[in-house]
């Protein structure tokens, strides 16, 4: 073999708590896997995301981050212990990882994603959803009112008027039904989500690091100056939602029921 054929750098993983990652050339494939809680922002789940972006992105060798989730939930936005507590956490460096992370994502939501979930979600670069799997901004289920940009990303994301009804009706919408409305997303049968997303992230990661963290730089810096602008507005009417007494009685009553979100 010629001393100048070109190798694949070796394949490296990392992992803290319920949060993974690895790997295989340019493309780090990151996954949130905690089935005991469907994936909810718990605090080792929070944690864990944090600390493993970090060192993912602190790999010279990685271009490109694949986010993925278990097979059938991506996320299930705030866990319900936390909507029951009084004392308001910071979820805000978890809901929008994928866009303060100096390299482009891709979000393989092959799952569900929930309020925060599909939020965090849609924060990626590119992301790719399934037909089958059910897409919900279901804060008012809870009397809750969303927050860290949410109100600008989903009718920026997914179309205004079809992003503002998802917000007012609460149901879940299947990814196919979303496709069938024009949403401004890929849309793929089930088991392609992360087939199509490593494609994708391949061809990004043709480009030079350099060059993509170049780019990131100017799309994220316009993203979250925009969605920056709509936490201001968000974040005195979601505080007093937060502090109705409605929002335990409705959570107590109906977090985990499918037919709150489910179409």
């Amino acid at each position: 073999m010629s001393d100048t054929t070109p190798t694949r750098p070796a394949p490296s993983a990392w992992s803290a708590g319920p949060v993974t990652a690895k790997r295989t050339g340019p493309v780090a494939v990151l996954t949130m896997s905690d089935p005991d809680t469907r994936n909810a922002m718990t605090p080792a789940l929070v944690a864990g995301l944090s600390e493993v972006l970090q060192r993912v992105t602190a790999d010279p060798a990685v271009r490109v981050v694949v986010a993925a989730g278990l097979p059938d939930v991506f996320s299930s936005g705030a866990a319900r212990e936390y909507l029951m507590d009084h004392d308001r956490g910071e979820l805000e460096p978890f809901v929008r990882a994928f866009a303060r992370c100096p390299l482009p994502v891709v979000a393989a939501m092959r799952g569900h994603a929930l309020g925060g979930g599909l939020t965090q979600g849609l924060y990626a670069d590119v992301p790719v959803l399934s037909e089958r799997s059910v897409y919900a901004a279901n804060f008012l289920n809870y009397g809750l009112v969303p927050e860290y940009g949410t109100t600008w990303l989903l009718p920026a994301r997914l179309g205004h008027a079809l992003g503002t009804e998802m917000l007012w009706t609460a149901r879940g919408y299947q990814g196919a039904e979303l496709r069938r409305r024009s949403a401004p997303v890929q849309v793929v049968p089930h088991d392609q989500v992360l087939p199509r997303s490593l494609e994708i992230a391949e061809r990004i990661a043709r480009a030079p690091r350099r060059s993509l963290e170049l780019l990131k730089h100017q799309l994220a810096t316009q993203l979250l100056a925009a969605s920056d602008a709509a936490v201001e507005v968000e974040l005195g009417p979601h505080l007093e939602a937060w502090n109705s007494p409605a929002l335990r009685r409705l959570v107590a009553d109906r977090y985990g029921r499918p037919e709150e979100v489910w179409p």
